[in-house]
């Protein structure tokens, strides 16, 4: 009678062969990024903090331009509006050589005059045009 031996595998559960690094394999596939909330407030800084500094110094440039163009306004002087005159006259008069639209401007700015209605006695200041 032949007897067979038992074999050694019987009784316990198989394993899995442990994957070991080789130089030679396909890298691992790498998982999903996921930003914790201090990363993405980091990433949020890192955005916004140039273009924060870009607004204050553009605004900064703007400012200095304006207190330049003010700097450079020409000397002004005053006239008392007579009967029948309009704003209109008063510019063609004051640069004969220049839009009548810009002075009248300027005298309304000089003057924070909210229409082109002025009276008759009326003092307004005027720019001087050499």
């Amino acid at each position: 009678m032949a007897t067979t031996a038992p074999s050694p595998l019987v009784g316990t559960t198989a394993r899995r062969p442990r994957a070991e690094y080789s130089p030679t394999a396909a890298p691992r596939r790498s998982t999903r990024l996921r930003l914790t909330r201090r990363g993405r407030m980091v990433i949020t800084l890192a955005i916004t903090m140039p273009l924060l500094c870009a607004a204050l110094v553009s605004s900064r440039h703007s400012a200095d331009a304006g207190t330049t163009a003010v700097a450079q306004v020409q000397a002004t002087g005053s006239v008392v509006v007579q009967p029948g005159e309009s704003l209109w006259q008063l510019a063609r008069e004051l640069a004969p050589n220049m839009d009548p639209r810009s002075t009248v401007l300027r005298i309304r700015e000089l003057n924070h005059l909210s229409s082109d209605r002025v009276e008759a006695g009326q003092a307004l200041v005027v720019p001087v045009f050499e």
